[in-house]
């Protein structure tokens, strides 16, 4: 943070849900723009293979990538600076994962990304490879260890859960909600060995095994599923356009629900 900022007569950058900032594009270019596009001779075929990969993502002409580098970036500037706020984001998700696979192992590029996302008072950070309206770090653990469970099917719906919030296009928080109670339920099958398990049974099986919940604990979490499961529960709210679910409800169930899969999970060593 700029002294300006901390001393209060500059206020810090912000970027929102529905929007891109300048400054936060501005950031993101000198990110990454020279490892997207390197000036070295030696590396002209990878600076090529990105443009192809970019312009196809973008919906250009491929024989139009340029063979100089500079080139690419002054094109490529261009769209980045003035295309809407989804295109952005879904091309930085694209940017993102060219270069994390350049060098898949270290998992340094979304941190770098994340760091400048956290910087410039964004909206979003990368939760694997997508992005996420998360800011707080606790909570970001938390959905990212969720989303890289040792058990599929969590890793999975949670993976969902978070396709179905922006900046993604088909945006519901309805459905982020059942894919986020989902996987606490197929980490409760999954580790009480029995896949057909209701979820009240599968807490039954699970503790049985492992050791009793708290009972505070226990009925907290019966009452987050019943709270997607009821006559008035989100589930059925899939059916009834007329029930409000809000995006505010399905951020807090992506993490609530991660935390808890990710708790079964310690509990039983797995």
């Amino acid at each position: 943070m700029k002294f300006s900022q901390r001393v209060g007569v500059r206020p810090p950058p912000t970027s929102g849900l529905e929007e891109a900032s300048e400054s936060l594009r501005t950031a993101l270019w000198n990110l990454t723009h020279l490892s997207v596009f390197p000036d070295s001779s030696d590396r002209a075929v990878e600076m090529r293979q990105n443009a192809r990969s970019i312009w196809d993502h973008i919906g250009w002409r491929t024989d139009t990538v340029r063979w100089q580098a500079h080139n690419n970036r002054e094109l490529l500037a261009e769209y980045w600076f003035r295309c809407d706020w989804p295109e952005f984001f879904d091309l930085v998700e694209h940017i993102a994962d060219i270069l994390h696979q350049r060098n898949p192992t270290s998992g340094k590029w979304y941190s770098a990304f994340n760091a400048v996302l956290e910087a410039q008072g964004c909206a979003y950070r990368f939760i694997g490879s997508q992005l996420a309206p998360l800011t707080n770090r606790t909570e970001v653990a938390e959905v990212v260890a969720a989303s890289e469970s040792a058990i599929p099917a969590v890793a999975t719906h949670i993976r969902d859960s978070i396709r179905f919030l922006p900046p993604n296009v088909e945006i519901s928080p309805r459905n982020s909600i059942k894919e986020s109670i989902s996987a606490v339920e197929a980490a409760l099958k999954n580790l009480s060995g029995n896949p057909s398990a209701t979820f009240k049974d599968g807490l039954t099986a699970f503790e049985a095994k492992y050791g009793e919940l708290h009972p505070s604990l226990r009925t907290g979490l019966l009452k987050l599923y019943g709270y997607t499961s009821d006559e008035k529960g989100i589930r059925h709210a899939l059916i009834d356009e007329a029930a409000e679910v809000s995006l505010d409800d399905a951020r807090f169930m992506l993490v609530a629900c991660s935390a808890f899969a990710n708790y079964l999970v310690a509990l039983s060593g797995s």
